[in-house]
C-alpha cells in the first residue's frame, strides 16, 4: 500500500499493466575513485540498451528490501559485498508500452572495483562514470537511462541538495 505495507501478491507483468503499487530495489556501487558503476541493460529485456542501477531488481514475495537487493547483486554481478540503504520513495509512470509503472524504490549503495561475472540475460554491460558524466547524460541525453535510475538519481540529488 501507499505505506509500503506488504497487503498482497501479485505477478510483475499483472502489477505493470494495471498500475499496482509493488518493491524494487536498485543498487548504486561505487569504485575507489568515486565514480558510479551503471549497466547497460540487455537488448531483449523491458528499456534493453539503456543505463540502469549497478544492480537492480524486483522484490520477490516474502522477501525484504535488502535481502532483494543482495540477491539481485548477486546474480546480475556476481558479488557479494556490504550494502547501505539510504533512501525509499515511490513514483507513478506509463511506459512507451501502455503498462502503468508503480514502484517503491530502495536504494542501496555499497563499493567495488570488479571485476563482475555478468549475468548476460539482465545485461549487456557495466561501466564506469564519472558524476559529471552522469549529470551531463541526465542534461542533454535522459533518454539514455531507465526511467527508475532517473528518478532514483534525482531523489538522492535532490535529497542531498547536490546541484
Amino acid at each position: 500500500d501507499e505505506n509500503d505495507k506488504v497487503i498482497g501478491r501479485e505477478l510483475k507483468s499483472k502489477c505493470h499493466k494495471e498500475g499496482i503499487l509493488h518493491r524494487i530495489a536498485g543498487i548504486i556501487l561505487f569504485d575507489s575513485k568515486g565514480n558510479i558503476w551503471l549497466q547497460t541493460r540487455a537488448k531483449n529485456k523491458v528499456s534493453g540498451g539503456k543505463l540502469d542501477f549497478s544492480a537492480s531488481g524486483h522484490i520477490g514475495a516474502g522477501d525484504s528490501y535488502e535481502k532483494g537487493a543482495y540477491k539481485e547483486l548477486k546474480e546480475e554481478l556476481g558479488i557479494k559485498i556490504d550494502l547501505k540503504l539510504i533512501a525509499k520513495e515511490s513514483y507513478k509512470y506509463e511506459n512507451i508500452g501502455g503498462n502503468k509503472i508503480h514502484h517503491f524504490l530502495s536504494i542501496y549503495v555499497g563499493n567495488h572495483n570488479g571485476p563482475f561475472i555478468l549475468q548476460k540475460q539482465e545485461l549487456e554491460k557495466i561501466e564506469t562514470y564519472s558524476i559529471e558524466e552522469i549529470k551531463e547524460i541526465i542534461e542533454k541525453h535522459p533518454e539514455k537511462m531507465t526511467y527508475s535510475l532517473k528518478e532514483g538519481l534525482n531523489y538522492i540529488k535532490n535529497k542531498n541538495g547536490i546541484k
